[in-house]
């Protein structure tokens, strides 16, 4: 998935463009220049291309406060060159309302010098009517796009302009389908040396420092006449701990590969079990709605006694109970202890996000479960499920037309979920379960 970020000067309206492409309020906006601190990312398609879109911050705010030049242009060149490895497009926004600064001129200058395809926005163009900007064909990016990110004009040519600078993927349609696996986690819980016993050869860097990978890598592997494709990612902490700069994007990245993936598998160290950090993770990956599985890593340097085993096992199922249904494997990427387990459970995962239940089975299924425990409804609006019918995979979806869908109740839907996943198995991914009325 590529990686387009918005780059500019603090105050020229970088996350109101950003909120305005990615269709919510998920930045926040203000005008004091320099509210944006941590980036925010996106995940959109337009003209069908999928890509990650990424507000940064302000990229010289120190710089207005008394610094130098070269401290400024320094500053510039840290941030900048944190994401060039790492952005695909970068969209260069200006305020069109004011004259070009050298502050925007330094990031065009780097913006270009990166060697990736950039697109300049003149923002706030509704206010500029009386004070048109002044030469922008001199920072010498092109396109250039007007647009409002208050009023949405223009916003629609803005995301023409990056689809077309995205670089085409290959167009040859591979002889099978790839089954993309990727390994996520904390730092240093062991993910490249865990591809590294997966592969049985040394295909990433690993070292105690933590924080080694930073860029998403991949290897194909071939398992049962199946290729299956690894990718191992860098580790990713607790939003307000990620530092500034390379880490930052490399977690962006990570996210990216999430969205790239079909089965995720979070790597967790036996010796430091089952932290907020490692259900952040399983939780971002339900949100994406791929497959899991649970992963505890080093277990050879966990001091054994009789029902160790067993109590963390407990322990991780109530503090996993969100994702119920992901299996868990306890392995040691030293010794190589389950390690191929990994490659058959994603090889299973995959069957089953794609595995169709005929429409028949899944009604007789529905109707033993609401017999046995029909909705409750609210008051005089009693719900009626009448008909069922699977509208999707990868996830498995289900469509159910029924009266007064708005009255049904969260448990309810867990309990029609257990339902299924008892009859139909699911095991490793989740399910979506929505309701439609049957009028529509």
């Amino acid at each position: 998935m590529p990686v387009v970020a918005l780059i500019g000067r603090p105050n020229v309206g970088k996350s109101s463009l950003f909120n305005r492409l990615v269709g919510g309020r998920q930045a926040i906006t203000h005008e004091t220049a320099g509210t944006t601190r941590d980036a925010n990312y996106g995940r959109i398609t337009w003209n069908g291309k999928p890509m990650m879109l990424v507000d940064t911050a302000g990229l010289i705010g120190s710089g207005r406060h008394g610094s130098s030049h070269d401290e400024l242009a320094a500053a510039v060149q840290e941030q900048v060159g944190a994401i060039t490895g790492v952005a695909d497009v970068f969209i260069v926004v200006i305020d069109a309302s004011t004259m070009v600064t050298a502050e925007d001129q330094l990031v065009a200058r780097l913006a270009r010098k990166s060697g990736k395809p950039a697109v300049l926005a003149l923002n706030k163009i509704d206010a500029a009517a009386d004070s048109p900007l002044e030469a922008p064909e001199r920072l010498g990016i092109t396109p250039l796009v007007a647009v409002s990110a208050i009023h949405g004009r223009g916003t629609g040519d803005l995301l023409d302009a990056v689809a077309a600078a995205i670089a085409p993927t290959a167009t040859r349609v591979p002889d099978e389908p790839v089954i993309t696996l990727a390994l996520l986690g904390r730092p240093n819980v062991g993910k490249s040396s865990l591809i590294n016993a997966v592969a049985g050869k040394q295909q990433a860097i690993v070292a105690a420092q933590a924080g080694t990978t930073r860029d998403v890598g991949s290897v194909d592997l071939r398992y049962h006449d199946q290729t299956i494709r690894l990718l191992d990612t860098a580790g990713l902490r607790r939003r307000g701990r990620i530092e500034r700069g390379i880490e930052q994007y490399a977690s962006l990245r990570t996210l990216a590969a999430i969205a790239q993936a079909d089965v995720c598998a979070v790597i967790m160290d036996a010796t430091e079990p089952s932290v907020a950090g490692d259900q952040h993770i399983a939780g971002q990956v339900l949100e994406a709605g791929k497959g899991l599985i649970l992963v505890m890593n080093k277990w050879d340097a966990v001091h054994k006694e009789t029902g160790t085993q067993e109590r963390l096992t407990r322990q991780l199922v109530r503090d996993f109970a969100f994702a119920h249904w992901a299996p868990l494997v306890y392995t040691s990427a030293t010794h190589g202890l389950n390690v191929t387990q990994l490659l058959e459970l994603t090889r299973q995962i995959a069957a089953t996000r794609a595995h169709t239940i005929p429409t028949a089975q899944l009604n007789r299924r529905i109707e033993t479960l609401v017999a046995k425990h029909p909705p409750a409804g609210l008051k005089n609006r009693q719900p009626k499920i009448k008909y069922a019918t699977q509208t999707g995979t990868n996830p498995p979806t289900f469509t159910l037309f029924t009266s007064y869908p708005d009255t049904i109740h969260f448990s309810y839907v867990r309990y029609l979920e257990n339902g299924l996943r008892e009859a139909f198995g699911f095991e490793g991914t989740p399910i979506n379960i929505q309701f439609r009325s049957k009028r529509s």
